[in-house]
């Protein structure tokens, strides 16, 4: 039986879980804290940093999913770096599992609209972006890894953005922005395990982008229409800005290649799906 570790059993976690729980693997899901865990998977409770190695289950599959608490150098050294040198330690002498990271598109410290791959290099323009370059290199130094650089995640419960525009905050510069559902991570997660279990030879990082960059002004503008809200633009506006000038665009090449295929390939198709439940939260 294929047995499948879920270190950081959160959001994501969950769904990549239940999927493999279908798949009839033995499923076990860590997380910090919380007691919840989806049907069928043996759950843990505990920091990942205090988790004695000998509790580390022997699994032929792990997947690192970790949540930074801050937006400091320091909580992502935290989160990333120490938490993926406690995997490597765990696995020292002993059956060594495929490692699927989720990292960050952030490790692209491009901002000046250009066009980004999974060919592009990537060089970190930030500390926090350092910390996750770190985390991914110690990785995969020591054990079998992919890491899945995601660019920003939106969906159920994610409703940052919609707040924003619906409380009219200032909107600031325009500038290009990615962005991908949280179910079409969970897919890519998912299909990217099925790879490495297989024994297929997979790049060392991968992007996870619904590969439609667009200004975030767009975005705006059609979560005011839809939520029927003005927007905080002034009257008189200049066409150039309008023009995004800062950030990058970012398209998944790779994961494409690999078969995957966004199940919201834009961002009306995501926040459109989202109303509904976003409406009844704010009731």
């Amino acid at each position: 039986m294929t047995q499948v570790l879920i270190a950081g059993c959160g959001d994501l976690g969950q769904g990549v879980a239940q999927y493999f729980v279908k798949k009839q693997a033995q499923v076990t899901g860590i997380r910090r804290s919380g007691t919840v865990f989806p049907d069928g998977v043996r759950g843990m409770t505990h920091d990942l940093l205090t988790l004695p190695a000998e509790q580390w289950p022997d699994v032929d599959l792990l997947y690192l999913i970790m949540t930074p608490q801050g937006r400091t150098a320091e909580a992502y050294h935290t989160a990333y770096v120490m938490t993926a040198a406690a995997v490597v330690a765990a696995y020292q002498g002993r059956r060594q599992p495929k490692v699927i990271f989720v990292s960050s598109t952030s490790v692209y410290g491009q901002n000046n609209g250009e066009w980004v791959d999974d060919q592009t290099q990537a060089v970190a323009a930030s500390e926090t972006a350092s910390k996750l370059l770190e985390a991914e290199n110690l990785l995969l130094s020591n054990l079998s890894t992919v890491a899945l650089r995601c660019s920003g995640i939106y969906g159920p419960g994610r409703y940052r953005l919609l707040q924003g525009v619906q409380r009219k905050d200032a909107w600031g510069a325009n500038q290009w922005t990615n962005r991908i559902h949280r179910d079409d991570v969970v897919s890519a997660l998912c299909l990217l395990g099925e790879r490495a279990l297989a024994e297929e030879s997979l790049p060392s990082h991968i992007i996870a982008s619904d590969g439609q960059p667009t200004s975030m002004w767009e975005v705006k503008l059609w979560l005011a229409e839809r939520l029927q809200v003005s927007t905080p633009l002034c009257e008189t506006i200049n066409r150039a800005d309008y023009l995004p000038a800062r950030g990058k665009r970012i398209v998944p090449h790779v994961l494409r290649a690999l078969g995957w295929a966004p199940q919201y390939p834009s961002y009306v198709a995501g926040y459109e799906s989202m109303m509904d439940a976003y409406h009844e939260w704010l009731d």
